[in-house]
């Protein structure tokens, strides 16, 4: 299981409610599980092959080829190096760490890989396809006359400048091969192909997950969405109400600014009087910042900010993202209660924080972070907000 890290001087009772509600909600984001849960592997009677690729493809992988049995053939993920098995868990799996956001000679290499082994694979046999948000940086093909550094350029404009995943893929599909149904055109010759998917995506648009290379209107596959940014929700949901609390309104597909969905959660909070949580995708137009943050990060800070502001004194918020990589930094997300801003000094530095986008640095220096490293699942972020006096009752 993942390991939460947390500071030492955060309040017990607090700390105790992070980890609690993080490793519950990862849990239930667990690939493997879900896999176990949803593929129908008794469809596959001919010698497979499972591809992979994306944050979570380690995982996914190896669920099928452990599903599989005798009949798993061998296979090839494109993976984060943190998650890739020391001890090569299959000998029969080539596996080649990659990078992301912004793909490297590494990802060319391997993607090569890939496509080699795809094309080597019998006509009779069998292929899944676990796909996985990342996955668009990961399996990188540049079209012919495009370079390497093109596609990282357009990729680094366009995060910064707070793009959606659907535009920064849209992108992504104009300058390479496998994107827009390449890998399946690639992979045509195949007696039978299905793609397993976890979703990153605001309406699990298969075109948008990893650039939508298995999405060919020339040879249309079977798609199996194991989990989206819902499944994270919905776990959340449940970690609440153990605390025996009903939920309020959430939201299952936020997206925009992150500091406005911060506002707007805390203004609902307000509305509700009730546990409230959000789910999706946000993000941050830095500019010309030079300050370190992410999505959630800066979430969080400014619906604390806001509830400040509002005068409310009884609240936690908590926002995660899945994957444990929150935009550019090495935190997951942070834990926020009413008490940390009772210094007016200490909401001037918040409120220069948020406005610097320098969330990082903030937020460690009064220990609220929470940090995962990779987790090996990926379906976006979630915040909940509720009352800080129900989690030390």
């Amino acid at each position: 299981m993942t390991e939460v890290q947390l500071s030492s001087m955060l309040d017990p009772a607090v700390a105790r409610f992070a980890r609690g509600c993080a490793e519950h909600i990862l849990k239930s984001c667990d690939p493997g599980k879900l896999i176990d849960q949803q593929i129908n592997f008794g469809a596959f009677t001919t010698p497979t092959h499972v591809l992979g690729f994306g944050k979570a493809s380690v995982e996914m992988v190896h669920a099928c080829a452990l599903n599989l049995g005798d009949r798993f053939v061998g296979g090839i993920v494109l993976g984060p190096d943190d998650l890739l098995p020391a001890d090569k868990a299959y000998t029969s799996i080539a596996y080649f760490g990659v990078d992301h956001p912004a793909p490297t000679k590494r990802n060319l290499a391997a993607t090569r890989a890939l496509v080699d082994y795809a094309r080597s694979i019998p006509t009779d046999n069998s292929c899944l396809i676990c796909i996985s948000g990342g996955g668009s940086a990961h399996l990188c093909s540049p079209k012919p006359c495009v370079t390497l550094e093109e596609i990282i350029n357009t990729t680094t404009k366009l995060n910064a400048s707070g793009a959606t995943i659907h535009e920064l893929n849209h992108a992504r599909r104009a300058l390479e091969i496998l994107k827009g149904g390449g890998l399946a055109a690639t992979l045509a010759h195949v007696h039978q192909c299905q793609a397993i998917v976890l979703s990153d995506v605001l309406n699990d648009d298969l075109d948008i997950i990893a650039s939508g290379p298995m999405m060919s209107p020339d040879h249309p596959i079977k798609h199996t969405i194991i989990g989206n940014h819902r499944t994270a929700l919905e776990a959340g949901a449940a970690f609440i109400r153990e605390f025996g609390e009903e939920i309020g309104p959430y939201v299952s597909e936020i997206s925009g600014e992150s500091s406005v969905q911060g506002i707007a959660l805390a203004d609902r909070y307000q509305t509700a009087q009730s546990p409230c949580l959000i789910a999706g995708e946000t993000t941050v137009n830095a500019g010309a910042s030079t300050g370190i943050g992410g999505p959630t990060l800066e979430l969080t800070l400014a619906c604390a900010l806001r509830l400040t502001e509002l005068k409310l004194t009884d609240w936690i918020v908590l926002g995660l993202a899945t994957d444990g990589i929150d935009g550019p930094t090495d935190a997951a997300g942070s834990v926020i209660t009413s008490d940390m801003f009772v210094s007016p000094d200490r909401h001037a530095a918040a409120r220069h924080a948020l406005a610097t986008h320098d969330t990082l640095r903030f937020l460690d220096s009064i220990h609220v972070t929470i940090r995962t490293g990779p987790t090996g699942t990926n379906l976006n972020d979630l915040a909940m907000l509720l009352p800080a006096s129900l989690i030390r009752t």
